[in-house]
């Protein structure tokens, strides 16, 4: 009979317990912070206890975590990938003397309105402001993913950018890094090449003002296990060259016995000599050419990329040039709102993409 009472208490104290859980969950969730990478700390604050922890994601702790998941994240690699050969130890030595060039590039008929406005904007900022709209081409499924509309971007490594973003080169302060994090890709890239989900026909829907499916087990769904997942890339500014490093270690082991690979590999020893920055980040980083072979693509690998993430207003006092195309050089200069800017501007050189 005790024995009925205990396990009759027991299972009503379970209940009520599993109660009072249920109803703290189904409580009102506090505002979120709305700012790039916040929709990443909740998930895994999420990840770490279901219940509420009844207390904000300010912007300090979002600073915090990024910096917490950056360090977790490069120590695992760093016990990965040990023992490092001599020749990894030595990139790994030099590029940390190479900071990566940061780099946003913008359409032409952008240009204009940046030097209006004194600083790169977000899309969200950009959205609330009156004056003409800035094209921008973040992904809504980006924004779903990690906050997206909240960042200004910019390219770490390639020493031109990211041509296909525009035909103006501003390059950025190294003292900008201290506005930013990165991960080795896109979120587009991320969903399609690493989630296998079709972020394409994702993206259609979200423009055609509908919604993604709720459920998990939908093909088209972004949710916990996506936001989960691209958090571990997260790497802050203070392991920018070290991650690139680890990347390119990582392109270099697993090369096969190809022509392709071969010439990958004397330019990876060419990297390790190399000591104008500018060369170094284009034996790491070597321009696209366009329609290249596959065999010149093979060759041509990068070794490694980041995508920067900014905060949602950049001023142009982090701006160290601003590159135009040379046809266009003399109408720049001549713009009122060009004219604090005239010792930033400047021709791109014949060749630049």
């Amino acid at each position: 009979m005790s024995m009925r009472i205990l396990l009759s208490l027991g299972l009503l104290v379970t209940c009520c317990s599993t109660l009072q859980a249920q109803q703290v969950i189904e409580q009102k969730p506090k505002a979120d912070l709305q700012k790039a990478g916040a929709p990443l700390a909740a998930a895994r604050r999420q990840a770490i206890h279901a219940l509420p922890f009844q207390r904000p994601l300010t912007d300090a702790k979002l600073k915090q975590w990024l910096q917490i998941t950056s360090r977790c994240t490069m120590a695992e690699f760093e016990l990965f990938l040990a023992p490092l050969t001599p020749r990894e130890q030595k990139l790994l030595k030099v590029i940390e003397s190479k900071p990566a060039p940061i780099v946003n590039r913008l359409h032409f008929e952008n240009l204009r309105d940046i030097l209006k406005q004194k600083a790169l904007v977000s899309l969200r900022v950009e959205q609330q402001r009156e004056h003409n709209r800035l094209s921008h081409t973040t992904p809504a499924v980006e924004n779903l993913l990690y906050g997206a509309f909240d960042a200004v971007f910019a390219s770490i490594g390639p020493p031109h950018g990211s041509p296909r973003y525009g035909d103006v080169i501003i390059r950025l302060k190294d003292s900008v890094r201290e506005n930013g994090w990165a991960t080795p890709f896109s979120g587009m890239h991320f969903m399609y090449a690493i989630r296998h989900k079709d972020a394409r026909k994702m993206q259609d829907l979200l423009a055609a003002g509908k919604e993604l499916p709720t459920s998990p087990w939908n093909p088209l769904s972004l949710g916990f296990d996506d936001r989960l997942h691209f958090a571990n890339y997260v790497v802050t500014e203070q392991y920018w060259n070290r991650a690139l490093a680890y990347q390119a270690i990582l392109v270099q082991r697993n090369l096969d016995d190809s022509p392709a690979s071969q010439k990958v590999r004397e330019r990876f020893a060419q990297m390790l000599t190399e000591k104008d920055p500018q060369k170094f980040w284009s034996l790491f980083i070597p321009p696209r050419v366009e329609q290249a072979s596959a065999e010149m693509k093979a060759e041509e690998i990068p070794f490694g990329y980041l995508e920067g993430k900014f905060d949602d207003q950049l001023s142009s006092r982090f701006f160290e040039s601003i590159e135009v195309p040379a046809d266009k050089l003399e109408e720049v200069r001549s713009w009122p709102e060009a004219q604090p800017y005239l010792s930033l501007i400047k021709a791109k050189p014949a060749g630049t993409p």
